[in-house]
C-alpha cells in the first residue's frame, strides 16, 4: 500500500475514508471513497448494509479525534457532499491481482499538481471488497521473502477451481525458484480461505494501517513458518 506523507490532503483522504468505513460492521461490504476537491469534500461509496451512518455526526467526532491533522492542512471544517448508496447488492471479490511487498508501505511518486485527490485501495475498502485478499496475500508471503529471495512480486488471488480442483492463482516474480513451484508450494501450505482468516482481523482497526504503520499486524504474523519447505 502506499505510504502516505502525515498530515497531507493525501493522508487526510485515505484515513477519512478508513475511518467512514469504520462505522460499518465488517460483515458488509462496503466501498469507500474519498474525494478532496478542496472546496468540498465528497464521500462516494456503496455498501450491502441498509443501516445509514449520520454523517453530520461523524465529521465532527472526525474533526475533533484529529484536530492536529486538520490544522496542519488548514482544514476547520467539512464541506461534505454524501453519495454513499446503502443496501446495494455487491458480491464478495473472488479474485484479483495484489502488488506483494516485503516492505508493506511503498513510496510513490505524487503527479507535479492535483486539483482533487482521492482515497485509494486499499483504504476505504472493506475485507469482502479487497482488503481482506489483500491481507491474506501479504500474509501467505510474510512466511516466504527469505525462502524465495524476493522483496516483491504480483500475485493473483483466487478462491476458484481449475479442473484440476486446484485454486487459479498465478505468481509473477524475479525468483530463482520457478513460478509452477512456487504456486504448488502455496497451494500446499495455505487453503484460499479468506473467511477463516477474517478471524485473525476481529478486533483490528482497519485505520491503524495508516495511524500506526510500525504497529505489528495480524495479518502478517509468521504462524505456518514450520509448513512452508521446499522439497
Amino acid at each position: 500500500m502506499r505510504k502516505l506523507e502525515k498530515n497531507t490532503r493525501r493522508y487526510f483522504v485515505n484515513l477519512f475514508a478508513d475511518y467512514i468505513l469504520s462505522k460499518f460492521d465488517k460483515s458488509e461490504n462496503t466501498i469507500i471513497q474519498v474525494t478532496d476537491c478542496e472546496n468540498f469534500v465528497v464521500v462516494n461509496g456503496q455498501t450491502t448494509s441498509s443501516k445509514l451512518v449520520d454523517m453530520d455526526e461523524l465529521k465532527t467526532e472526525f474533526i475533533n479525534k484529529f484536530k492536529d491533522l486538520m490544522d496542519d492542512i488548514k482544514m476547520q471544517s467539512i464541506n461534505l457532499i454524501d453519495i454513499i448508496k446503502y443496501g446495494q447488492d455487491i458480491p464478495e471479490f473472488s479474485k484479483g491481482w495484489i502488488d506483494v511487498n516485503k516492505s508493506l508501505y511503498v513510496e510513490e511518486f505524487d503527479t507535479i499538481y492535483e486539483i482533487s485527490i482521492s482515497s485509494e485501495f486499499p483504504y476505504g475498502h472493506s475485507l469482502g471488497c479487497g482488503r481482506g485478499m489483500y491481507y491474506y496475500s501479504h500474509y501467505i508471503f510474510n512466511h516466504m521473502y527469505s525462502l524465495l529471495g524476493l522483496n516483491q512480486l504480483f500475485f493473483r488471488y483466487s478462491n476458484q477451481l481449475d479442473e484440476n480442483e486446484d485454486y487459479k492463482i498465478k505468481v509473477v516474480s524475479n525468483s530463482k525458484i520457478s513460478k509452477s513451484t512456487i504456486e504448488s508450494l502455496v497451494l500446499d501450505v495455505f487453503d484460499m480461505d479468506i473467511s477463516e482468516f477474517k478471524l485473525k482481523l476481529t478486533n483490528y482497526q482497519f485505520y491503524e494501517d495508516i495511524l500506526n504503520p510500525v504497529l505489528d499486524k495480524p495479518y502478517l504474523i509468521q504462524d505456518r513458518l514450520e509448513d512452508v519447505i521446499l522439497v
